[in-house]
C-alpha cells in the first residue's frame, strides 16, 4: 500500500508541475505571453524584389520594453545596436539573412520564448510596402512570406 501510495503522490506532483505554466496565465493580473512555437520563413524566387532579406525576430519580453521599439524595419536597423544595449534582457534577438528561393524552417527560437510578452519582425525591405514592424505574438506556428515588396504572415501546419 506505502508503494501505490508513493506512486499517486509522485503521478499528482507531476501533473501539477506539468500544469503550471497553464496555471500561471490564469492567475489575476498576469500578463498573456505568447504561444508562439515555431517560425517558418519563405522566401520564393524574386523576394524583396530578388534581394537577400536581412529579418530580425525580436521576442520582447517585458511590456515596457514595447513602446520602445521602432514601428519600421529601417528605423530597427538603424537603432538595433542602441536598443540591444539599452533594453539588456528585456528583449532578444534572432537574426536571419534570407536570400530568394530559401527556406528557413524552423527559425531559431530563444529558449525563453515562451515567455515573451510579444513578438516583432523587423525586416530591411527595399520596397517601403515590405518595411512596416509585423507582429507575430498571436501565432502559434506562424509562417513569414517574403514576397516582392512586402511580407505576409500565415498561421502553419
Amino acid at each position: 500500500m506505502p508503494r501505490a501510495r508513493i506512486l499517486l503522490t509522485v503521478t499528482i506532483a507531476m501533473a501539477f508541475v506539468t500544469a503550471c505554466g497553464t496555471l500561471k496565465k490564469l492567475i489575476p493580473g498576469h500578463t498573456p505571453t505568447t504561444s508562439l512555437s515555431s517560425v517558418r520563413v519563405a522566401a520564393p524566387p524574386g523576394a524583396n524584389l530578388d534581394s537577400a532579406t536581412a529579418l530580425d525576430l525580436v521576442f520582447v519580453y517585458d511590456t515596457n520594453s514595447i513602446a520602445m521599439l521602432p514601428k519600421t524595419g529601417p528605423e530597427w536597423f538603424a537603432q538595433k545596436q542602441a536598443l540591444q544595449n539599452g533594453l539588456g534582457q528585456s528583449i532578444e534577438v534572432v537574426s536571419l539573412q534570407v536570400p530568394p528561393a530559401t527556406v528557413v524552417d524552423p527559425a531559431r527560437m530563444p529558449k525563453r520564448a515562451g515567455d515573451a510578452v510579444a513578438v516583432y519582425g523587423f525586416s530591411d525591405y527595399l520596397s517601403a510596402d515590405g518595411q512596416a514592424r509585423c507582429d507575430i505574438t498571436q501565432y502559434r506556428h506562424a509562417v513569414i512570406w517574403l514576397a516582392a515588396t512586402q511580407i505576409q504572415i500565415s498561421e502553419g501546419r
